[in-house]
């Protein structure tokens, strides 16, 4: 009984020392991070906007160097008419990468709404 115990100890405290490692494992995971990023534009096109941003969020959070996940995140926060947030989203993806520009009409009323 008590070697069972102690074993299960170890076993706990080897998947508690552990899960941090799985976390950094994730961050910059491009892989990982393009999977959230398919499944948000699967969802966008769907008009499923408020499931697509969680995905694309996450896309960012592991890859925090994709501009293409920063605007469509962007994009999906403008449809669900949050536009302080679609603001911040469309300007951290064109910082990354000017390429990922959203159009001026968007931007404008993501601005003005925001103010």
């Amino acid at each position: 009984m008590k070697g069972l115990l102690i074993v299960l100890s170890a076993v706990v405290i080897t998947i508690f020392l552990s899960a941090p490692v799985f976390a950094q494992e994730e961050l910059f995971d491009t892989k990982a991070a393009e999977g959230h990023f398919k499944k948000g534009l699967e969802l966008y096109f769907k008009k499923e906007y408020s499931v697509a941003a969680e995905e694309f969020k996450e896309a960012a959070n592991i890859n925090p160097n994709s501009a293409k996940s920063y605007y469509f995140l962007g994009y999906s926060y403008y449809k669900l008419g949050m536009m302080k947030d679609a603001n911040e989203a469309f300007d951290q993806g064109y910082q990354l990468d000017p390429y990922y520009s959203p159009i001026p009409q968007a931007q404008a009323q993501a601005v003005g709404a925001s103010q």
